[in-house]
């Protein structure tokens, strides 16, 4: 038993699933149900089902919540209709750096619902409410993230599930429809792993009905793990590892902000930078060859001069070989160009690419 952890709400479903559990940003989650390897390979082939629950999700509604938001998040909240998302968005700080990444779902003119990442989720909360009590707002703030369940359903081959909205259009939601005759609170066009899918928040007790009504469907159950291989693949950042509170939009090549709506936290950080330029950038590798493979904390070679630092790496199943991402040195970064990523002490050949890292 892992102690002070947050179970996810669906933990006995997948026990009974057999599921490997373990520890992420706090939460007891199911890391894997057969291995991560065919868990991803089933997603970019066929369609796979992970329980979010562990996202954050947080309420903010009265009059001023429209104006709040909007001074708080780099994307124009003002321009925002009920029924549609700013996906991604961000909160920065006033030096620029990541307070999170997060969706924004308009759910009404005066209510919205934040997702954001799990590790954040008490941050953002004291970081909504100490703002809004600064400028003195008329809001109210609500976590429902333990009352409620999250799932996400990914897959290339998505478009058979006839139960699902599938004409909906991407970064658009719908409330309180039925999928296979369970009540959701919101189906989204959205995700995190490159393919097309939909995340769906629902009540608890919902939730557990709709895990077990997709699996007697055929789609298979995918955990944590194999999700993180996917993001990675995707090109997608992760919040502590390529993002954080002393990284900001530009140097992680982030592009989740406007400059042309009016003032927000990290607005002024963020001209700043551009105009004076920046020292490191990050950057996407896939080794030249098959064989061990980059892990965060990987040194990034240019000949014998170390130029940065591997945030995220690991095997992609699309590419048979290892793939990663980091911060190098500004002046050494170019596409094509090749670094050498240092394993177990032996430099190993890597070329800078962009991502996605798999044939959509």
């Amino acid at each position: 038993m892992m102690k002070n952890l947050i179970p996810s709400p669906l933990k006995e479903l997948h026990i009974a699933k057999k599921a490997e559990l373990g520890e992420f940003a706090g939460w007891e989650v199911a890391l894997s149900f057969t291995n991560s390897i065919d868990e991803s390979l089933t997603v970019r082939n066929e369609v796979g089902v992970f329980d979010v629950s562990h996202m954050g999700r947080i309420i903010v509604k009265g009059k001023d919540s429209k104006h709040l938001l909007d001074y708080l998040i780099t994307k124009n909240v003002l321009k925002l209709k009920p029924g549609k998302i700013i996906i991604p968005t961000a909160m920065l700080n006033e030096k620029g750096g990541f307070i999170d990444d997060l969706s924004l779902f308009m759910l009404e003119e005066d209510e919205f619902l934040i997702v954001c990442n799990a590790i954040n989720r008490i941050k953002i909360l004291n970081w909504i409410k100490e703002k809004s009590k600064l400028l003195n707002c008329n809001v109210e703030v609500n976590d429902i993230t333990l009352k409620t369940a999250m799932l996400a359903i990914q897959g290339r081959k998505i478009d058979k599930l006839e139960f699902l909205p599938l004409n909906l259009e991407r970064e658009s939601f719908l409330k309180d429809y039925e999928i296979l005759s369970i009540k959701t609170y919101i189906i989204s066009k959205s995700g995190w792993t490159g393919e097309n899918g939909f995340e769906i928040i629902t009540g608890v007790e919902e939730g557990k009905k709709l895990w077990l009504s997709l699996l007697n469907n055929g789609i298979k159950p995918c955990g944590i793990v194999s999700r993180d291989i996917l993001r990675l693949e995707a090109g997608f950042l992760l919040y502590g590892n390529e993002i954080n509170e002393e990284i900001d939009p530009i140097r992680a090549r982030y592009w989740i902000f406007s400059l042309k709506k009016g003032e927000y936290i990290g607005k002024k950080a963020i001209e700043e930078i551009i105009e004076e330029g920046v020292d490191v950038i990050r950057a996407c590798f896939v080794m030249k060859d098959k064989g061990p493979l980059p892990r965060k904390g990987s040194e990034v070679y240019a000949g014998k001069k170390m130029i940065g630092k591997i945030t995220s790496g690991g095997y992609s199943p699309s590419q048979g070989k290892g793939i990663a991402m980091g911060y190098i040195k500004a002046n050494y970064f170019y596409l094509g160009g090749i670094v050498q990523i240092k394993i177990r002490e032996v430099l190993y050949e890597a070329i800078i690419q962009e991502p996605p890292f798999f044939k959509k």
